[in-house]
């Protein structure tokens, strides 16, 4: 293969693959559905009830939202009196500044452009505009003075409880002009579950959420992986349903191997990996969509440096190795300790804060395919880890 033809193959292989490409295209491309998902429960309980609220937690990397994607495409198909509206809600606004108020907004305005331009909803969604980003007020006539700056929701609101109260009410009009075609909104949060800060996310759900249920609207709001451990887990009782997107087990479970075959296979053309390398990355991810899309991606990389005309066993070691050793970077000796144990006895008990960030970023998996809930490292660390013990 010419190089020219070469680098145009692994460039166009590189981005299908790309796990922080846009969901939507990666949707419509090559979405494979697994047998009883996440998304098919929250679908048929929305569908009976939708104005009820749902937390859906899951590792980074899980599919997460892919399934909030598909509960949008399958609402629509099970009954089009149910609008979907999907957002990511970090897009438009820091999450490390998340307050109450500022989910009602974003809502608003989505719904707004999902609306289209009617005359009769200009004042609503100047409204809203207005609370997100801020205007410019005059003085009154006795205090003189320039015009001011009024700062917007979506930057650095100070009175957060009023902001509730402000944004609830045009949202309430655009509420009204939508059930001209349907009769029910369910609104599909992404993004949040990248908060660290959980006293911010309990007082998004205690006021936004709480406040746009209350109204009638349905709401599945992906969270943080913490909101499941702890003392934080409290939190899931102020949802009607708790939903767990888990990786999916492919060193016990055939159909799970299956599947994320077939998400690689629908995303680059059939002679790319030679025999073999779909099968040893599919292990190597450890049920974990974004990281399988990564050492995919890593793997093309590493044959386009060889100058080979197709991903080879070597470069798919490389890959693997590189992958492992960037996750065992800057881990302290407890740390290893408790990987360790994992490895050698599938005991972990997340009841520290170093547990749970083991947990956040993948270093431990947790799976929970329907029987007892196993434990592993990822296995990208496993023969490193390994080495280490044996020294």
């Amino acid at each position: 293969m010419q190089r020219k033809d070469r680098l145009e193959r692994y460039r166009g292989v590189r981005a299908r693959l790309d796990p922080s490409g846009d969901p939507l295209a990666a949707m419509a491309a090559s979405y494979v559905e697994f047998p009883r998902s996440v998304s098919s429960r929250i679908t048929a309980e929305l569908a009976l009830s939708p104005a009820s609220s749902h937390l859906l937690i899951g590792g980074v990397g899980s599919g997460k939202t892919t399934e909030l994607l598909a509960v949008q495409t399958q609402l629509a198909e099970i009954d089009e009196d149910i609008r979907g509206l999907y957002l990511d809600v970090s897009k438009q606004h820091d999450i490390a500044r998340m307050v109450p108020g500022a989910i009602i907004v974003q809502v608003g305005l989505a719904l707004a452009g999902a609306l289209g331009n009617d005359p009769a909803l200009e004042f609503a969604t100047k409204q809203l505009d207005e609370l997100a980003h801020g205007y410019w007020a005059a003085y009154e006539l006795d205090e003189g003075g320039d015009d001011y700056r009024v700062p917007g929701i979506l930057i650095s609101p100070e009175q957060v409880e009023d902001n509730v109260q402000r944004a609830l009410a045009p949202l309430e009009q655009l509420i009204a002009a939508l059930h001209k075609t349907h009769s029910h909104l369910v609104v599909l949060l992404d993004g949040l579950d990248r908060m660290t800060d959980m006293a911010a996310f309990d007082q998004l759900v205690s006021h936004d959420i709480k406040a746009m249920v209350g109204i009638g609207i349905g709401v599945v709001l992906v969270g943080p992986l913490r909101a499941l451990y702890g003392l934080d887990r409290t939190m899931a009782q102020r949802f009607d349903s708790l939903h767990y997107q888990p990786w999916v087990d492919v060193t016990q479970n055939p159909d799970a191997h299956a599947f994320l075959a077939d998400v690689l296979k629908r995303r680059v053309p059939g002679d790319v990996f030679g025999e073999g390398g779909i099968e040893t990355l599919v292990a190597a991810s450890g049920g974990v969509v974004r990281d399988l899309l990564t050492l995919a991606q890593s793997a093309c990389v590493e044959a386009y440096i060889d100058g080979a005309d197709q991903v080879g066993p070597a470069e798919v070691a490389a890959a693997i190795d590189t992958f492992g050793r960037k996750h065992l970077q800057g881990l302290r000796p407890p740390e290893l300790d408790i990987l360790q144990r994992v490895r050698t006895t599938g005991s972990f008990l997340h009841t520290s804060e170093d547990d749970l960030a083991l947990l956040m970023t993948r270093r431990v998996l947790e799976y929970r395919d329907g029987g007892p809930v196993r434990y592993a490292v990822h296995p990208t660390i496993e023969r490193l880890l390994a080495e280490l013990g044996d020294r």
